[in-house]
């Protein structure tokens, strides 16, 4: 009997995988539990590996091709097995509308002729686009081909019926650039929020554009790619689903830093890794957790909460093309070096795209860094279906007064972002007072890890 071999599911929101390369090809004799396939999907390398011993049926997709979870890739036969009708069937549906693989260009469709402008003094302009007319079908009297608004009002009187449409929705800058050019906005097509024409969307219809328009993306549509159209939908999602509610707090890192220098070489030496304020935000928080179990939870389906068994805690690591967040599992758990080597491995991982999906999918709570860039506060959406995110701010000095001396203290600004169905705000505020507290008392929360 056949055996079909699909991409798999791979996340929550995980839509399709791009083949990377096949590792055997048809008619080849596979093992079951041996590599078949290398796929790629948000970053994230994996292989495919044979369901069942036998002979390699045909390739379906070609390398490079991206193709949606659960479709099927190929088969295995048994020795001497025929293709089944099913699976030809599937063949053939796939030649007849195959997606091009990565690098292939598909042509696109010739661009729509524009009409060139109608010329139309202002006033019959503003009449056509209340009663809905398109100025191209009214003769003109005015100098020079021009529409006057007696030739509108002639037009509605010869008993043209007007749309009932209202007046097209544009930007004040577009309707000053559309009178400026003489173009009329009843066919000018709308790029902006609902449909609103913009300025870009005048110009083009004039045939014109800006003079000094500066070279590289301006003016030109990029395409999403797949990861990008993921982050868009999972950013929406928690933006336009749960209600956030955001805290602030300064922390004092003196004693931090201090302990983290002090301990820095013989760290390296015992554990092989270079510990990081990374690594003490992480275990302070999910030390946290432990206290405020509901940071660690989620909205599922309408009426319930569910509070995750395990607190992993994931790192947003950014790439070239948008942010993917690893998650150190059992934090709570773990001391301070193991969770240095998981966190150095995951962000470098992270960087050259191999890290699995489990590692990507695990995590609970999501800690968000800037602190290399010059920004002292930022807000987080939160990252889907978690109800907490913690952003952290470049670390800098502050002035302060202590028994009227003048004295110096380096700070950094944590945000907390949470999910208001699940999180009230006293026990936010008293979650992030327990990270704050933790951190400026380091040699007694870290005691023992």
């Amino acid at each position: 009997m056949a055996t079909e071999v699909i991409i798999p599911a791979l996340g929550v929101v995980v839509e399709s995988a791009k083949i990377i390369r096949w590792l055997k090809k048809e008619g080849d004799a596979v093992v079951k539990g041996e590599p078949l396939i290398e796929i790629e999907s948000e970053k994230v390398s994996t292989e495919i590996i044979a369901p069942a011993s036998g002979v390699l049926g045909p390739l379906l997709y070609p390398e490079g091709a991206e193709v949606p979870i659960t479709k099927i890739v190929t088969v295995v036969l048994a020795q001497g097995e025929s293709l089944p009708d099913w699976f030809l069937r599937e063949k053939e549906a796939v030649q007849k509308g195959a997606p091009a693989p990565a690098g292939v260009t598909v042509p696109s469709p010739p661009a729509e002729k524009i009409s060139p402008p109608v010329k139309a003094a202002p006033a019959a302009r503003k009449l056509a686009e209340k009663k809905g007319i398109d100025l191209s079908k009214v003769t003109p009297t005015g100098p020079h081909g021009t529409i006057m608004i007696k030739d509108v009002e002639a037009y509605l009187a010869s008993g043209a019926k007007a749309t009932e449409e209202k007046p097209m929705r544009a930007t004040p800058v577009a309707r000053k650039v559309a009178e400026d050019l003489k173009v009329t906005l009843a066919g000018v097509p709308g790029t902006g929020i609902q449909g609103r024409i913009m300025k870009e969307d005048v110009l083009r219809a004039a045939g014109a554009g800006p003079a000094t328009q500066p070279e590289g993306i301006w003016g030109k549509v990029i395409p999403m790619n797949s990861k990008r159209q993921v982050i868009a939908r999972r950013m929406a999602q928690s933006a336009f689903t749960a209600p956030h509610i955001y805290f602030f707090t300064d922390v004092n890192l003196d004693g931090l830093i201090r302990l983290r220098d002090s301990i820095s070489e013989d760290f390296e030496k015992s554990f092989q890794a270079r510990i990081s304020i990374n690594d003490f935000l992480i275990k302070a928080v999910a030390l946290a957790i432990r206290e405020f179990p509901l940071l660690n939870s989620r909205i599922q389906g309408e009426k319930e909460v569910y509070v995750n068994p395990e607190v992993n805690i994931g790192l947003a690591v950014a790439l070239d093309d948008g942010l993917i967040v690893p998650a150190i599992p059992c934090a709570d758990r773990s001391g301070l070096g193991e969770i240095a080597r998981l966190r150095s491995d995951l962000v470098a991982r992270a960087r050259q795209g191999k890290l699995t999906h489990e590692e990507i999918d695990r995590g609970t709570f999501t800690i968000s860094s800037l602190a290399n860039y010059d920004i002292t506060f930022f807000t987080a959406i939160l990252n889907p279906p978690q109800s907490g995110i913690l952003t952290v701010g470049k670390t800098h000095e502050q002035f302060y007064l202590e028994k009227g001396k003048i004295k110096a203290r380096k700070i950094c600004q944590l945000g907390l972002s949470v999910d208001h169905r699940i999180i009230d705000g006293a026990v936010a505020a008293q979650f992030l007072q327990k990270i704050k507290k933790s951190l400026e008392n380091p040699y007694y929360s870290f005691l023992n890890l």
